[in-house]
């Protein structure tokens, strides 16, 4: 079924009146503790039970604590949110949200949580039972060493934008197969540039993405008037297969020791 013919007949069954219950909306659960509602910017995390890559992705353990969690915290002690949801469509990623106090459940339906669901679809569905909320910084916990830093800077920077974005900066020289022929795409291949001469290109860190309600509404993220902030490369690691959650637990061992040291905790067995 069409997206927006789903949302249409969503928006007939779940209708949100401001300070009035709603029966048909208790897969809606909220333990927040900030008290007003529906003001500033509300942290969303989308964490679906489905994953392919690790079953269960969004709790998997990470220095014996699943990245969900890892990340609710981070979001909860960085105290910029005026709200902090979970959409899921799982009971036990459901479960795992709620253990920690202030974090909400939103309750996805299976029409929204398939492979191949887009993450601006799944938000505009959450939106749909949200009227009120004008601002959502939707935030990955499969970038698991999100910092509070981060997520302060881009919440400083978004008062005066409609959007802001995680980047890392690359000094890469990139080629393209077009036709069956390379072409460079960010260099002049008379004149290379050196590391030193040039800024470098900025790639989508993925860590989080802050936007107003109105370009959600017509299903974009970004613009090109975007801020952003530089996600330092040694913390732009995603979680998408267990080679992944198997490094990054490395890099947390690295970190615990001095910096002349940490090399011999990622060495190849």
């Amino acid at each position: 079924m069409h997206f927006g013919i789903i949302l249409k007949c969503l928006s007939g069954v779940f209708v949100l009146l401001h300070g009035a219950k709603c029966d048909s909306c208790a897969g809606f659960q909220s333990n927040s503790p900030f008290g007003i509602r529906n003001h500033g910017t509300v942290a969303l995390i989308l964490a679906r039970g489905g994953s392919k890559g690790i079953p269960m992705k969004n709790l998997a353990k990470l220095n014996g604590e699943s990245i969900l969690l890892r990340a609710l915290r981070t979001i909860k002690n960085s105290r910029i949110f005026s709200e902090i949801w979970v959409s899921t469509d799982n009971d036990l990623i459901a479960n795992e949200a709620k253990s920690l106090v202030g974090v909400s459940v939103h309750r996805r339906p299976g029409a929204v949580a398939l492979d191949t669901t887009s993450s601006i679809e799944s938000v505009q569905e959450f939106l749909l039972h949200h009227p009120s909320i004008h601002s959502i910084a939707l935030i990955q916990c499969t970038s698991v060493f999100l910092k509070e830093t981060y997520l302060i800077q881009a919440h400083e920077l978004f008062q005066e934008a409609d959007c802001v974005f995680s980047v890392t900066r690359s000094h890469k020289l990139r080629w393209k197969l077009i036709n069956g022929k390379l072409i460079p795409v960010n260099f002049n291949l008379s004149n290379r540039p050196r590391r030193q001469d040039w800024d470098g290109d900025f790639l989508e860190a993925g860590m989080f993405y802050f936007a107003k309600r109105k370009l959600l509404d017509l299903g974009i993220f970004q613009t090109n008037s975007c801020k952003f902030v530089e996600i330092d490369p040694e913390d732009s690691l995603e979680i998408d297969k267990q080679a992944d959650l198997e490094l990054a637990e490395c890099l947390l061992n690295a970190r615990k020791v001095e910096k002349k040291n940490s090399g011999n905790f990622c060495n190849k067995k």
